[in-house]
């Protein structure tokens, strides 16, 4: 058998084709054992060759190398193989990587931040396109799936951190989910607060004004109702009006309530965030931890040493990035299937049964049926009334 096969790193953005893709797509045969993941629960083909496609991609996202890591849909798309020794070979060299000192984990950080911004850029030209009622080229389609997959294979990166990281960051500080938690917000806290301000609006009015809120707020954060395509059950205007109506149920009180309870949560999670920094930079400084009780608690931490505390800080940056991608990255997944299905409806596909290459073959077709009609090789037909 062989190994999965190189050749994608030096893809050219300017000629991306379905061809692009086939590394990614394609049966790869490899030896040796196979980590095996269960995709019985997974309603779509895009979804399933997404995650194959980001699996393949590790080696490649991580910048270890430019082959790629085996992965195969089997038993009819409900489970996926993976080459064991090819995923933990691209692992370790990463760990290695961050281990031997501050600068494995910046470049870590700057491949996250880069990436974020490409999909980002991708994304919300491929959607606004769309939005015009345009048709995305094969290229932009392609550059965008990638993107995706890039963006998704990083999340992994949670796999490498040190396993000594939390064990350290415990024997100095107590809250240590604190200090790796990012500065801002959950997504679910974020979602919560503009829909109980959306449900104020609704009790309070103008009507109109609710509506086109209520319209932008589907726009933005609709597609984040579900776990897969499923998504476009809880994305329409009546099933996120039904939730919101719901939220004020009880009236103008609960709802007030509900938003002080909020806002005291999100004002508790700044303040343990505030906290836990102030104590883990006193350590880096080499300052006694603080103790239970009033006297200084015991010893110097981990940060007496220069180099040491860089490496640790770097962890600790890393793992809070890590943190807040698993948010960013679960709206730009659920964003992609958004966009994926609304320009499988300007082809007359469903979602739920077509693959990337389906998708890539819809818009190839769009795109030749426009050149023959500008050169004026087919020409619509005019009908008489």
């Amino acid at each position: 058998m062989h190994r999965a096969p190189g050749g994608a790193a030096g893809i050219r953005r300017d000629r991306l084709t379905s061809a692009q893709l086939d590394p990614y797509l394609r049966p790869t045969p490899f030896a040796g054992e196979a980590l095996r993941f269960d995709l019985s629960t997974f309603r779509s083909v895009v979804t399933r060759e997404m995650l194959q496609v980001r699996l393949r991609m590790t080696a490649q996202a991580f910048g270890v190398a430019s082959s790629l890591v085996a992965a195969n849909l089997t038993d009819g798309g409900t489970a996926l193989e993976v080459d064991a020794a090819g995923l933990m070979s691209a692992n370790s060299q990463v760990r290695s990587r961050i281990d031997a000192g501050p600068d494995g984990a910046v470049v870590y950080l700057r491949r996250l931040a880069a990436s974020r911004v490409s999909l980002d850029r991708r994304a919300s030209a491929f959607a606004s396109l769309v939005a015009r009622g345009g048709s995305p080229s094969c290229e932009s389609f392609v550059a965008y799936v990638l993107a995706s997959a890039d963006y998704q294979a990083l999340g992994a990166l949670k796999f490498c951190l040190p396993e000594t990281l939390r064990p350290t960051l415990a024997a100095c500080l107590d809250d240590v989910d604190a200090l790796l938690s990012p500065e801002a917000p959950s997504l679910w806290s974020t979602l919560s607060a503009r829909e109980l301000a959306l449900a104020r609006l609704r009790f309070r009015g103008p009507a109109p004004l609710y509506q086109r809120r209520l319209e932008m707020h589907r726009r933005a954060f609709g597609y984040l109702f579900g776990e897969d395509v499923d998504f476009q059950a809880h994305e329409t205007l009546e099933a996120i009006d039904a939730r919101i109506a719901g939220l004020g149920g009880a009236g103008p009180t609960t709802l007030a309530e509900e938003s002080r309870r909020l806002a005291r949560s999100l004002a508790s999670d700044r303040t343990r965030k505030a906290q836990a920094r102030s104590v883990f930079a006193d350590q880096l400084a080499g300052g006694p931890r603080p103790g239970p009780g009033p006297g200084p608690g015991p010893g110097p931490g981990p940060g007496h040493n220069d180099e040491g505390a860089a490496t640790l800080l770097s962890h600790v940056l890393l793992a809070r990035a890590l943190t807040a991608h698993e948010d960013l990255n679960r709206r730009a997944k659920m964003r992609f299937l958004r966009d994926l299905r609304d320009v499988a409806a300007t082809t007359d596909l469903e979602l739920e049964t077509v693959g990337l290459l389906d998708l890539h073959a819809a818009l190839r077709a769009g795109a030749s049926q426009s050149a023959r009609r500008r050169d004026g090789s087919v020409r619509p037909v005019l009908r008489s009334i």
